[in-house]
């Protein structure tokens, strides 16, 4: 433990940075509790409400679309499976379905 610490009643201590913005509010926030940044850090950290907001994607909305194209690759997934052979133009199809089921995802984490 540092030297400065020994004896003290809090004897971990810890630093913050923020920009001017965030300073001015934080200032602002001390003033109207009429808390030290101390307390008031202490009190926010310890009692404060942390919000986490956590965006969960929905691909109920992509059902459709997915459904149809993982209905064509599976058309084309039997007709390769039962003749033993899958065309050059099959394969393109297929990575053709799947870059659109790419890109139907990320338009959709775009919107969210």
């Amino acid at each position: 433990m540092p030297e400065a610490t020994v004896g003290r009643r809090r004897p971990i201590i810890k630093s913050l940075a923020f920009t001017n913005a965030e300073w001015a509010i934080v200032e602002r926030r001390m003033t109207l509790s009429g808390q030290s940044f101390a307390r008031h850090g202490r009190e926010a950290i310890l009692n404060g409400q942390i919000v986490v907001k956590r965006i969960a994607f929905d691909p109920s909305k992509l059902g459709a679309e997915l459904a149809r194209i993982g209905n064509n690759i599976n058309q084309v997934a039997r007709m390769a499976n039962t003749e033993s052979v899958a065309t050059a133009d099959d394969v393109r199809a297929v990575r053709a379905m799947v870059s659109e089921i790419q890109g139907l995802i990320e338009k959709a984490m775009k919107e969210v």
